[in-house]
């Protein structure tokens, strides 16, 4: 920090020494109704999906002061991409020296990614947690600022050991990516030596049977446990089985303590200062203030800032290269979460804190007390590098 406002004080006194530009691009769906993104089988919305943008033109606002003193001008553009039109004409209009964040659906981003890193394009993916796409976009050009499923659950995982809750039962949903998830929730409980008592799905469905078998007490009754994982990824079932349990028993996973990778209610680490940041910049007066940052607009603005907190380390050399500024290993980001963030060299994932939150409170900051690691403490949530099949370096 002394040295960065060193830097500063002395070019506040000078002429810029060069003049460059730092280009974002936002690549959204036309297609896409983020209204019906979230809803549950009942047709309520359980959880928003709002557009980044915001979040990115906040990270660029709060670094203005350096911009403007070091004489570089940023660009921010929006490109709602026409599914029925051929996207590498599309992606042409993209400069090859900006930072492209894909804010699209899951195979949307999974094809682009793989055009972009072929058309040399970087690009950041900051709304999909799929753990397998920590594998199979094993490219040069795709970095991943969202955590992964395996740090969310990494994180829950440390905080039941810690709590002494080593007893689960596992209740998740049908869909394909219920299963997933659920998949690799279990991986995060046994790595760290938990005991999964039993593991029961629950439906969707109107029929009268089904609404039977699926009573909370019925579907957590019959065996012993110290706590209820929940795995349902639309909020259509769990959010019923708090306080519903066959035993009395904490509930965690998508209900209740839930892995965040931010949360409006984090009191510590200057976080009420970027919470008041968020809420007040740039208000819609339509929908008015916004509490709080998504996880994915969290994942965008940790991007840009990634970018920008860096800046001031290749002045000497002009260099606004994003690429290369992601791949070094000097550059950080303060995520206000108590440690900075860095990208993870060998497969281009963001490593940070996990939060396990309420909807009103913070309880704890992963990784927990004793969860040691030899390199980076962090990196006890999520892929290790000896654990991952993507190694970029």
């Amino acid at each position: 920090m002394l040295r960065y406002l060193s830097l500063l004080l002395a070019l506040l006194f000078s002429a810029p020494a060069f003049a460059s530009s730092l280009e974002i691009t936002i690549i959204t769906s036309a297609s896409e109704n983020r209204l019906d993104i979230g809803k549950s089988f009942a047709g309520i919305t359980v959880e928003p999906h709002r557009p980044v943008l915001r979040a990115v033109e906040l990270a660029l606002f709060e670094s203005s002061t350096l911009f403007e003193t070091l004489g570089i001008e940023t660009k921010v553009q929006q490109i709602e991409l026409d599914t029925n039109k051929d996207f590498k004409d599309q992606l042409s209009a993209v400069s090859p020296s900006a930072l492209v964040i894909l804010d699209v659906p899951l195979k949307l981003m999974e094809e682009l990614a793989v055009l972009a890193n072929q058309m040399n394009i970087v690009v950041i993916n900051v709304r999909h947690s799929n753990s397998y796409l920590r594998e199979s976009l094993c490219l040069a050009n795709v970095f991943h600022t969202i955590p992964s499923d395996s740090m969310y659950f990494d994180a829950l995982g440390q905080f039941l050991v810690y709590r002494g809750w080593r007893k689960v039962l596992l209740v998740q949903g049908p869909s394909e990516r219920d299963i997933e998830r659920a998949q690799t929730l279990l991986k995060s409980l046994k790595k760290f030596g938990t005991t999964i008592v039993d593991q029961r799905t629950f439906s969707l469905s109107h029929f009268p049977d089904d609404r039977d078998k699926n009573k909370p007490e019925f579907l957590t009754g019959g065996v012993s446990y110290d706590v209820v994982a929940v795995i349902d990824s639309q909020k259509d079932y769990g959010r019923y089985l708090q306080y519903s349990t066959r035993i009395a028993r904490p509930v965690v996973g998508d209900i209740g303590l839930t892995p965040k990778s931010w949360h409006f209610a984090l009191e510590r680490y200057g976080a009420p200062q970027l919470n008041e940041r968020y809420r007040t910049f740039k208000v819609d007066e339509r929908i008015g203030p916004q509490v709080t940052m998504t996880d994915a607009e969290f994942a965008a603005w940790s991007a840009v800032k990634l970018i920008t907190n860096s800046i001031n380390t290749r002045l000497d050399k002009g260099d606004l290269n994003v690429l290369s500024i992601l791949n070094d290993p000097a550059s950080q980001v303060d995520l206000y979460k108590g440690t900075r963030g860095s990208i993870r060299h060998w497969n281009h994932q963001l490593r940070q804190p996990i939060l396990l939150a309420t909807s009103q409170a913070v309880i704890a900051v992963a990784p927990m007390p004793k969860f040691l690691h030899p390199k980076h403490y962090v990196d006890t949530l999520g892929l290790d590098e000896p654990e991952s099949e993507c190694q970029l370096r």
